[in-house]
Order: structure tokens, then sequence, then C-alpha cells
């Protein structure tokens, strides 16, 4: 059996290493809360049900038989929860729009998108105060520069300079496959 790159660190975790908990959480905590969001269309539930999952991750540490990958199990998991979690809820999901999704989007995609989100993330997160605050109400609150600008009591110039800014900064963070998609999302924003 091939072992996989995170086996090592699962193995120091379940003797107890917190140095490598703590890496395992900032690698995976971010990718994961977007992939848990695509489930339950909620971000601060999504971030509970990772959170969950990291401390039943620690608290059962030296129970847990993980044979594969850190990443597939952490991915299952927090796909597991939240269908539970909508379970218990009765939240009632159309079949015909979860069937379209499952086809739209395979689960290597959601992941490819959960740490593309993570990347992008660390990036705005390096961001001056004004450019992230642009990026963010652009990106996140879906406004567009004029709706941005009243907002911020600037000009349009002034929000299209900081967003020039901060896709500046991830041009050098991001593939161009990624910075593609960005660019296509960004420009539906300005119109």
């Amino acid at each position: 059996m091939v072992k996989h790159p995170d086996s090592s660190i699962y193995e120091n975790i379940s003797k107890g290493s917190e140095a490598d908990f703590n890496s395992l959480f900032d690698r995976y905590y971010t990718p994961l809360c977007f992939f848990g969001n695509r489930h339950l269309n909620d971000m601060d539930l999504s971030r509970s049900v990772v959170q969950d999952v990291f401390i039943d991750l620690w608290e059962k540490r030296d129970k847990l038989k993980i044979n594969y990958s850190v990443k597939s199990y952490l991915y299952n998991a927090v796909r597991n929860r939240s269908i539970d979690y909508l379970r218990k809820e009765k939240v009632i999901i159309p079949l015909s729009d979860s069937l379209g999704d499952l086809q739209e989007a395979p689960f290597q995609d959601l992941v490819e998108e959960a740490e593309l989100n993570n990347r992008i993330n660390s990036t705005i997160n390096k961001l001056p105060e004004r450019c992230r605050e642009v990026f963010v109400l652009c990106r996140f609150e879906g406004l567009k520069y004029a709706e941005i600008a009243e907002k911020m009591n600037i000009s349009v110039k002034t929000v299209e300079m900081q967003m020039g800014i901060a896709l500046k900064k991830l041009r050098k963070s991001l593939s161009d496959y990624q910075m593609v998609n960005l660019l296509v999302f960004i420009r539906s924003k300005k119109k």
C-alpha cells in the first residue's frame, strides 16, 4: 500500500503532537469550510461543522484508524456531518437540484475549488486594509464597483485602482487557469 504524505503527520497526531495537529488544521480548515458551505449554504454553520470534525479528530486520535489519506478522511467527515445536519434539521433539497450539482461538480472539482478559495483567502489576508475591504465587498458580498464606491465613500476610480492592486497580488499566487476564473467572476461584478 502506498503511504500518503499526510499519513506521517496523522501518526504524529495520534501520538499527541499538537504542532502537527495545528499544521493539519491550518492547511485544511479554510478549504473544508468552503467545501461544507457547498452543502449547507451557510458559512457560519460550515465553520462549526469543520471545527467539530477537527475536535473529534483530536479527541479520538488514538482510536481512529485512517488507512488512506487524512485529507480524504476530513472531506468525507465534513460531507457526512453536513448531510447529518441537513437530515436532523429536515432541510429539504429538491432531488433534481442535488442531482444536477453532483453531475456538474464531481468531488475532485469541489476539492480543487476549496483549495483555490484557500489560496485566494490567504492572499486577501495579506492585502492592505482598504484594498482588502474593496476586494471582499466585491467578491464575498457581490457588490458592483459603483455600490462599493458609495458604501465606502470613495470614487469608482479608487475602487478600480484597489481592485487592480488586489488582482496583481492574486496573479502572483494563482496559476493562469485559476486567474482566468477569478477575472471572469470579477468582470461580471463590474457591470
